[in-house]
């Protein structure tokens, strides 16, 4: 989920029987060809969402925004309805054709793109960005689903790794993309209908990201439909009570079976069973992230517009300013990431990635202070850079363990569900930011103190939650290896 961050490393996988069978399977190109369109098609929701921060000054001169509309456009707009329409997409693709249903989500999303270019008030600008927030629901849980289907778990943690960093790099490539977009966009008006060159440079860079939909959704269409994982036949009603001990340290309670592994009861499990008896350690890692995301998420939206409202850059400089940002922090944070789980791991075990995320997300609180010390947009896209870094250091780790954390016939709904779970700290970020502004404008940096203190009290609160957390997460990740 958008703000769930790194949890683990990659468990294991069982030693005998069909799972070590597995090990000697290689994934088909087909499979290899359908990541590379998910990369695509996830890369293209990234440069449409990072398009309106890009354009976000503009837009709220052309219509006379404030900034707590601002806020409400990323929180409620976007995040509440993502997470709302998450767990009926991740319900929409177990039981049906998932390529047709994330075909169906692009062109939603396209279609919301192109109509924010013709917002003439807020009003069809907030209807707007409900849409993309529905059509970019379906990425999550799709892919997180998909990709266990198409490749054999001896290179599963592979496949999970180039999606996730593709993912992430997305970031930084619509950033790119969407400054680049905006450029052109202006110096070609020349070229296109005479009824669209008097259109402002923002509605035009809306409507040339929306043409981008429909050649995606048609490769989407294009990948080979994989065979979806079957659960065995079911088991007495004895044994699968036997087989799942409650969340408590006197038990270890299986989660979710190997692809191609063994069958067990825990493919037998209903999903209200699923998360009952592992409530504790969900419920604490969506408060525990969630509350440090309070802050973190509203950065990469809020940070540009402090350099372009502060320190007047362009959408081009912002695009290039952010790309170049995520690209560099991710590089460094995903090589720290790799570092850090290779040493800390065998000498912590499996509470070594919760303490890497909680180290991480307190580390990005503190760091925002220097946000109050910045003298111009470079220095701005700097500090960007920074907190990038350990942020992402456990990123590529979060697909694995949310796919091992359910049996594969449960994946897609609870990876949906912890989405859901996620969504009133993915609303207030944003909107505290854009509320705490508008009391501020007559203090100088106000807009920097509204996102430095917000980020550093949600960074202090989420950690102290993750601290209390780690005791069940050890118990789930032991029992997941335990299969």
């Amino acid at each position: 989920m958008s703000s769930l961050t790194p949890l683990a490393a990659a468990l294991p996988p069982d030693a005998t029987g069909p799972a070590a069978h597995e090990k000697t399977q290689k994934a088909l190109p087909s499979a290899w060809y359908a990541l590379a369109v998910l990369v695509i098609a996830t890369v293209l929701g990234s440069v449409d969402k990072v398009i309106l921060t890009l354009l976000t000054e503009p837009m709220r001169i052309a219509l006379t925004l404030s900034d707590t509309q601002l806020g409400l456009l990323q929180g409620a707009g976007i995040v509440l309805f993502t997470g709302i329409a998450t767990l009926p997409l991740g319900w929409l693709s177990d039981r049906y054709d998932r390529r047709v249903v994330l075909a169906a989500c692009v062109l939603l999303w396209s279609a919301a793109t192109a109509m924010r270019g013709t917002a003439m008030d807020y009003g069809v600008l907030f209807i707007a960005s409900i849409g993309l927030g529905v059509g970019e629901a379906g990425l999550t849980p799709i892919t997180n689903s998909m990709i266990p289907d198409l490749f054999p778990r001896a290179q599963r943690v592979l496949a999970n790794a180039v999606f996730a960093l593709s993912a992430i790099f997305g970031s930084a490539l619509g950033a790119l993309v969407g400054g680049t977009v905006v450029h052109l966009t202006d110096d070609l008006r020349h070229w296109l209908p005479a009824s669209m060159q008097h259109l402002e440079p923002w509605r035009l860079t809306f409507f040339v990201m929306a043409s981008a939909g429909v050649p995606v959704a048609l490769l989407v269409l294009s990948i080979r439909r994989t065979r979806r994982s079957v659960p065995p036949p079911a088991t007495s009603a004895k044994a699968v009570a036997d087989s799942h001990a409650d969340d408590a340290p006197s038990g270890f309670a299986p989660l979710a079976t190997l692809s191609g592994g063994q069958p067990d009861a825990a493919n037998d499990i209903g999903f209200r069973d699923h998360l009952r008896k592992h409530w504790r350690t969900f419920s604490g890692l969506v408060i525990g992230v969630g509350l440090a995301s309070i802050g973190l998420s509203s950065i990469g939206t809020w940070l540009p517009i402090v350099a372009a409202r502060e320190y007047g850059a362009t959408p081009a400089q912002m695009g290039q300013g952010m790309g170049l940002a995520f690209l560099c922090g991710t590089v460094v944070g995903g090589l720290l990431g790799v570092a850090s789980m290779r040493y800390v791991q065998p000498r912590m075990g499996p509470a070594a990635a919760l303490r890497i995320i909680m180290l991480g997300n307190l580390t990005a609180a503190l760091l925002s202070t220097l946000l109050l010390f910045t003298r111009s947009a470079n220095d701005a896209f700097m500090l960007l850079a920074l907190l990038v870094v350990p942020l992402i250091s456990g990123a590529v780790l979060l697909p694995n363990v949310l796919q091992d954390a359910a049996p594969s016939h449960l994946r897609a709904r609870t990876i949906a569900l912890l989405t859901m779970a996620s969504l009133p700290f993915g609303v207030v970020g944003p909107l505290v930011v854009g509320m705490l502004s508008d009391a501020l404008k007559s203090v100088p940096n106000g807009l920097a103190i509204s996102i430095v203190a917000t980020t550093l009290v949600g960074g202090c609160l989420g950690a102290l939650v993750l601290r209390a957390t780690e005791g069940p997460f050890v118990r789930l990740m032991r029992a997941a290896q335990a299969n």
